[in-house]
């Protein structure tokens, strides 16, 4: 059983109120002799403080709460990762909740964490999480009153931190890339249309496009989700369009638009090449090894904790941290031969 104050109390022969003073360190006039007994006494005991008890009294827990979207996504486990080491160095817990890319259970997750008295909250918004659901979430985060920083994905910062990579320039760099190789005919697999992430990507798409003297093609475009399944739906309905080239907006819908082209007895990047975006660890070992715009996920995540302590720390005003994105040239793509 745990030990409790009463259990070290009794074994000293003093009182709660005297043992409870000396090990939650308030004020007293209490001689160093009896500290040096209740202190050995706890450790021969094996006495350790009930931390969230402690916390409700002191107003700090020394806890993160952190909701994902997809935790079987390896961009958001480096997230995690990033978050996780820089917060342990500082002493604190995190509690992870995963909302399964679910509005619903995304802000059910707020409500939860805010029951648990966490010292501040760090967020990537699932893809469902635009217009009126967005304005919910951000609505609830607000009556968490918490320190917050949201990463990756959002659209209205609500008057908190964020950190993110410049989408924009991004996705305007893929296809500059594509262009040089030659590739004229580049279709898109999206994410939500209704996602700024997602809209800033779309937009760097057709700058690109606009700034070659390319024509833009609605109908090389398939909304996605961010999801494998989207992205092997999509291959049957663009290749009608016979594109050269497939840009998909994250690494997961590229792997599923390679596995349909190879069903299709497409052969990458022979016949077309494809481009993803994110540059997730198994990018480098599919079988067609996959040149991707490169996010740095553990970076970004480490960032969003070191912002979120030091508004813990000194109150500081919400910051703004934007990524550069590079490009992670493999085995997916290649110049086209006239």
């Amino acid at each position: 059983m745990r030990t409790t104050i009463k259990d070290i109390a009794k074994a000293t022969g003093l009182s709660i109120t005297t043992v409870s003073l000396v090990l939650n360190e308030k004020p007293h006039r209490i001689s160093r002799e009896t500290c040096k007994l209740i202190e050995e006494t706890a450790k021969r005991l094996d006495y350790h403080p009930n931390k969230f008890a402690v916390g409700l009294i002191k107003k700090v827990t020394n806890t993160i709460g952190l909701i994902i979207p997809d935790i079987s996504n390896v961009f958001f486990s480096e997230i995690t990762k990033g978050i996780e080491d820089i917060l342990h160095k500082d002493g604190y817990n995190l509690i992870l909740c995963n909302s399964n890319d679910r509005h619903r259970l995304e802000v059910a997750a707020i409500n939860m964490l805010n029951t648990q008295t966490v010292d501040g909250l760090i967020m990537v918004m699932s893809s469902e999480t635009y217009g009126d659901k967005e304005a919910e979430s951000i609505s609830s985060l607000k009556k968490m009153d918490t320190h917050t920083v949201l990463v990756d994905c959002f659209n209205e910062t609500g008057g908190f931190s964020t950190v993110c990579i410049d989408n924009f320039k991004a996705s305007y760099m893929a296809i500059e890339y594509l262009l040089t190789l030659g590739h004229h005919q580049i279709a898109c697999i999206s994410g939500p249309l209704g996602l700024k992430t997602n809209n800033d990507r779309l937009q760097g798409y057709t700058a690109a496009l606009k700034k070659y003297g390319i024509a833009y093609d609605s109908g090389l475009i398939y909304e996605g989700d961010f999801h494998y399944q989207s992205g092997y739906d999509a291959v049957p309905v663009l290749l009608p369009k016979k594109p050269s080239a497939i840009l998909c907006l994250n690494d997961m819908m590229a792997y599923g638009a390679m596995k349909a082209l190879k069903e299709q007895g497409i052969i990458v990047p022979q016949e077309i090449s494809v481009m993803g975006f994110d540059d997730i660890f198994f990018s480098q070992i599919t079988e067609v090894p996959l040149t991707t715009i490169r996010q740095p996920a553990y970076q970004m995540g480490a960032k969003a904790a070191e912002l979120l302590l030091q508004e813990i720390a000194g109150h500081i005003p919400a910051q703004h941290v934007v990524f550069e994105p590079a490009i992670k040239i493999r085995k997916s793509t290649r110049k086209i031969m006239l």
